[in-house]
């Protein structure tokens, strides 16, 4: 059964930070845990109705974790968000209550390039000494063996005071996800026993470049195998792989070292938007699908820029313009992000677009007689009357006019891709137009972004990939920033129709994550709704690939002798659930019926169904998701659940010597007799349109050699989804 997060945004902030919580191994939040919650919330950083959450999640994470006494241990986590939504601020809290519950080591293994790194150290620095201990957090960065002596010095303090308490110190690193980086933090850790010293090893985007890309090969792929040795060296343990885009952790092999133990959710904060305010609440409002005729192809790039292009500027400055009629002198940021093709040249001739289009506006906006001014302001009065559209406290386009010479010529354009050494100029003005290609995809936070216009196609109709692309997601409704009525996206028509399919599915896995809450996520089935165009994620880590089972029709167990005791628990199974039907013979005279509720089936019977063959295994898996989903429906129609033969015999089922399988289903009789039995796959509800479950009992024999008998009762199923009921799913074998 699905858990829920409780409300608690009207609490007091002081009263949340002093609360404690529950777990497995019930850490305690002490003087680190308290202190930090106390600075986010004095620095706004944090909404004090977010103090609660916060704690909560993060205790949830830390309970989960190889306890800080008792044996050396390792362990592997999954920490799951959205894209933008505060996954450094719960290493944060995380990091500080490890502190308190006497963890010594915490390490960061932070992005695959150097602004990413940056970016995370400073932050969390910051935080953690303001907030959590000051000189208690002893703080690397890409540390090599020059750091031995000190590593030494901490493991005999360590050694000295085992427990923890007020001014225990803490070694923070942080290390780029760079194999020579790695080895050398394996090396520098090799060099002091490190038993029973507790430690932390966060791997922030842990789908990206952590993962074995030769999952099949004799030796694995070399980030993957570096990040071993940095686990290798640390005896006592847990690794912390945090992401917004789990489907690659999810999907490898269930005996790899990265395959996550147990999974926590992190929620988004208040004020945060994602992809059900963009993408459902007010897709009509907010997005906007670039013409085919502006996809420009790269290989023979136009001389002039796109009009929607033109256009998504105009709306841009129109805004920044806005800040300044408002503001006089606007603190913080206004951010537009220009993400056309992963070349070089093409983000060239965009910027030089973006730069020749600033230079003209400013030329001829400025000039009372230029003859282009009329016919321009006219263009800017209906980016004007667009952001009118959600903008409820817009100044006149009279103010704004004055204001839109300044805007201009105050924005600062910048490249932003791996030639370009460069930092953003944050610092150097309010406003900023950022065009590039992957650096500003995944983990690159932009400041104040307002407006994007992305013209990439699909490319590979990745999920995760394409999700990682959403930096226009954020926290752009808090009071302190409340600019999401600002916002304008602009996207190729495929990319929209994926992030549009992409919500159903990233709500499935997550509620499918917090259902696993206090169970091994081993035991959870990877199977998952996800639009048939789209890829969950690169096939080149995983060692096997999942599958895409029919949801519609007959699905029919093809070996049900291969469960535990040749079915006879599955059996059992279904002794327990006849006694709780009142049963009715059908017309035919044979078979018994019920009809009964189709969510409690699906919880109650279907998902503790054993099929371990895996042809039915993916099946079963995909069937019980769609008959989920559908019982989640508003009014979902009862089940018809069937009892095939009940009250008589097995029926006797022979099993094939080349494939394992048997037929299950009976068919038409061949008799000439007018009340000859029509099949059992006519022994349905569809005549209704709904969703019928037959149970069969059956013994199953060789069929070279009926004395030999392979099951003497095992129970089967036939389960039958009417087609309005399809959905797409993708289903991966346990084995």
């Amino acid at each position: 059964m699905t858990t829920t997060i409780p409300n608690r945004k009207n609490q007091q902030a002081v009263a949340e930070i002093m609360k404690g919580g529950g777990s497995a191994f019930q850490p305690l939040i002490g003087e680190a845990g308290h202190g930090l919650l106390r600075y986010l919330v004095d620095q706004r950083a944090i909404p004090s109705g977010g103090v609660g959450t916060l704690r909560d999640e993060s205790l949830n994470i830390l309970s989960a974790c190889a306890p800080p006494t008792g044996a050396d241990a390792q362990r592997t986590g999954l920490v799951c968000g959205y894209v933008q939504s505060g996954k450094t601020m719960s290493m944060e809290m995380v990091s500080a209550l490890a502190k308190d519950n006497g963890f010594r080591i915490i390490i960061l293994i932070a992005g695959v390039t150097t602004n990413l790194v940056e970016q995370s150290v400073e932050r969390m620095e910051q935080h953690l000494r303001a907030g959590a201990g000051g000189y208690d957090w002893v703080m690397f960065k890409n540390p090599d063996d020059s750091a031995a002596g000190q590593l030494t010095s901490l493991v005999q303090e360590w050694r000295q005071h085992p427990n923890p308490e007020t001014g225990s110190r803490v070694l923070f690193i942080t290390v780029t996800k760079n194999v020579s980086r790695l080895r050398s933090l394996a090396q520098l850790l090799q060099t002091v026993n490190l038993n029973a010293t507790p430690a932390i090893v966060f791997d922030d985007e842990a789908d990206q470049a952590s993962l074995n890309t030769r999952p099949n090969a004799p030796q694995p792929s070399p980030v993957y195998q570096a990040i071993d040795e940095v686990r290798s060296s640390l005896p006592h343990h847990t690794l912390l792989q945090y992401t917004a885009t789990p489907q690659a952790p999810l999907l490898i092999s269930r005996i790899d070292s990265r395959s996550a133990d147990f999974a926590e959710l992190v929620s988004p904060g208040e004020g945060y938007v994602g992809g059900q305010t963009f993408f459902r609440d007010r897709l009509q409002e907010l997005v906007s699908v670039i013409p085919d005729a502006d996809i420009v192809d790269p290989k023979n790039l136009p001389l002039a820029p796109p009009d929607s292009l033109i256009a998504a500027l105009q709306v841009f400055f129109v805004g920044v313009a806005a800040a300044y009629v408002q503001a006089g002198s606007p603190i913080g940021h206004r951010s537009m992000l220009v993400h056309p093709h992963q070349r070089r040249d093409v983000h060239n001739a965009y910027l030089r677009w973006v730069e020749l289009k600033k230079q003209d506006w400013v030329n001829a906006l400025s000039s009372a007689t230029d003859p282009d001014r009329p016919g321009l302001l006219e263009e800017f009065r209906v980016a004007h009357q667009e952001l009118a559209r959600t903008v409820r406290e817009l100044p006149g386009f009279d103010d704004i006019a004055r204001k839109l010479p300044t805007a201009m010529m105050r924005a600062i354009p910048t490249m932003v891709n791996s030639d370009n050494g460069n930092e953003i100029p944050w610092s150097n003005g309010y406003s900023h137009i950022l065009v590039g290609g992957e650096k500003l995809g995944r983990g690159y936070t932009v400041r104040g972004l307002t407006v994007t216009y992305m013209p990439r196609g699909p490319g590979g109709w990745t999920a995760d990939t394409i999700q990682q692309r959403a930096r226009f997601f954020g926290y752009h409704a808090r009071p302190s920033n409340n600019y999401i009525d600002f916002c304008r996206v602009y996207l190729h028509r495929d990319v929209r129709d994926v992030y549009v399919a992409y919500i159903e599915h990233e709500e499935d896995v997550r509620t499918q994550i917090r259902a696993t809450r206090g169970r091994p996520l081993k035991e959870l089935k990877r199977a998952f709704l996800l639009d048939a165009r789209v890829r969950p994620t690169r096939h080149n880590i995983m060692q096997r690939l999942y599958r895409r089972p029919s949801t519609a029709g007959w699905f029919e167990q093809r070996a049900p002798h291969a469960a535990p005791n040749g079915g006879a628990d599955n059996m059992a199974r279904v002794d327990a659930l006849i006694s709780r039907l009142k049963l009715q013979k059908d017309d035919l005279g044979r078979h018994f019926y019920a009809d009964v509720d189709l969510g409690d089936l699906v919880r109650n019977f279907l998902i503790e169904f054993e099929c371990p063959y895996e042809q039915d295994e993916v099946q079963m898996c995909g069937t019980n998701l769609v008959l989920a989903a559908a019982a989640d429906a508003p009014n979902p129609a009862p089940c018809r659940l069937v009892l095939m033969d009940y009250e008589r015999p097995p029926r006797l089922r022979t099993v094939s010597k080349e494939t394992g399988t048997i037929d299950l289903q009976q068919g038409r009789s061949s008799s000439g007799d007018p009340d000859r039995y029509p099949g059992d796959k006519h022994v349905s509800a569809n005549a209704t349109d709904r969703v019928t479950v037959q149970v069969h009992t059956i013994k199953a024999v060789d069929r070279s050699n009926q004395q030999n008998i392979l099951a003497e009762r095992a129970a089967a199923l036939a389960i039958y989804i009417p087609a309005r009921l399809q959905r797409d799913v993708i289903a991966q074998a346990s084995h």
